[in-house]
This record gives C-alpha cells, structure tokens and sequence, in this order.
C-alpha cells in the first residue's frame, strides 16, 4: 500500500534531483500529475519547514539545503557506515595512504568519511568535500556499476566544463578507461583531478548503497604500488561485506 501524501513529497524531491533547476507551482503541478490547489499546499508546507525557497518572485520555487543535511545526519548515524569507518582504519594502516569513502552526487561524488595518512607529505580531503564523478577513482568505480548504455548516456549528459586539464574528458577516452578498471577490478585515478596524486578504487556495495572506496596518495608513493594496494583494498571489502552479512543474518 502507497502512502499517497508520503508519494508526493518523494516524487517532489525526485524530481528536482533529475531536473536540477527552479519550477513554477504550473510546472510542479503538471509534472507531478497532482492538482494545483494541492501542489501550492504542498509547496506552502515545505516552505514554511525550511526545505524550499522562492528563487524570486515568479522565478519558480527549489529546495533548500535542508534536506541535504538532515540525510547526513541520518548517515553520520548509520550503523553500516560505522562499520565501515572501522576497516577504514586497517585500511590507511596497512597502506600507509589516505583511505576515503565517497557516495555520487549527481556530476560529483561526495566523501562521506576521511582518514589521512600520518605521513607528513600526503592527500588531504574532508567530509563533505566533492571531487568530479569522472575524475576520481571511487567515482569511477561508482559509474562502472552502471551497463554500458546507461554509462554512455551518463558521460555524454555531464558537464565537463570545470575538469581538471589532466582529466579525461573524451567519452571514448574515459569509456575505454572505465572498461580497463573493470576488466582488471579496480579503478584508477591517474594524476586526473589533483596534481601529483593517484588513486586506486573499488565498488562497495552495502546494504544497499553503492559506494566507493579508495586509497590516495601523492604518485612517488603511489607508483609501483597500484595491485599491492588494490589487494589490500580488495582484501577490506571482502571483510565489510563478511561483516555485514554476518550481522544481517543474526537479527
């Protein structure tokens, strides 16, 4: 059975998620196949609790950051990425490298958690920090989870306007490269987003969520290191995924 108030609010947000642009209450209304004296109440609840704003005056109506906080604050309270964070810890000590765990956000992906290597030359980023999809190797470990004609699709709609001079940018180019990533079981960020650095990535998939996890660092570390630290890398998320199904089966 469908909740059909609950419906509504799911589909509004889905579809500013694919539309990434304001709307209009006409255009809301329409798209979402609900009558306008219900989609203004709609509109007039989400305002009044902080998730939408009016970008001007008839200039159409978008979502606030709210939503976006309170869902970090549900994972941050997650009790799988908790797990996670544990092997995180193995993982940098086994490496010696910056361990990461990114989710997609649209074009992007966006780290969930950090740990940075105690080396004192070493890859530096935060939660809540965002790095091209394209450009990174949890990202592309991300996007080959999808079948090749959606990934097509996918690298043909992103905008590749703010990439990195090293970035891969040609469909063609990148396609072939995510293949490469498949074929061997990991992927690879080559100097593609920040200077000097590398990154080997996998998929994780957990209790529902595909995710990526990776290891960074600067290349004079890195090279000559790639299928050691993918092993390690392989290794860890054979373990989380033990774990989880472990703990799954016993509730």
């Amino acid at each position: 059975m469908t909740v059909r108030q609950a419906d509504n609010v799911l589909r509004f947000f889905e579809y500013f998620a694919q539309a990434r642009k304001p709307a209009t209450l006409t255009q809301l209304s329409e798209t979402l196949d609900l009558p306008l004296s219900s989609t203004s109440n709609l509109v007039a609840t989400l305002r009044h609790r902080g998730y939408l704003f009016e970008v001007r005056r008839r200039g159409g109506f978008y979502p606030t950051r709210r939503m976006y906080d309170v869902s970090r604050s549900i994972l941050d309270g997650d009790p799988v990425l908790g797990l996670v964070r544990d092997h995180m810890g193995e993982l940098r000590d086994r490496t010696g490298e910056t361990v990461l765990l990114a989710a997609r956000d649209g074009d992007n992906v966006i780290y969930l958690d950090t740990l940075e290597s105690p080396k004192g030359v070493r890859y530096s980023a935060r939660p809540g920090e965002t790095r091209p999809v394209y450009a990174i190797s949890s990202g592309k470990a991300i996007l080959a989870a999808l079948p090749d004609d959606v990934l097509e699709r996918e690298l043909k709609r992103i905008d590749f306007s703010g990439a990195a001079r090293t970035s891969i940018t040609d469909i063609d180019a990148l396609m072939r490269n995510i293949r490469d990533g498949r074929a061997r079981g990991w992927f690879l960020n080559a100097t593609e987003y920040t200077p000097e650095v590398s990154g080997i990535g996998m998929l994780l998939e957990v209790a529902g969520q595909q995710l990526g996890l990776s290891v960074a660092g600067p290349n004079y570390r890195m090279q000559g290191r790639h299928e050691e630290i993918a092993e390690v890398l392989a290794d860890t998320i054979r373990a989380i995924r033990a774990q989880v199904d472990d703990g799954w089966s016993a509730a």
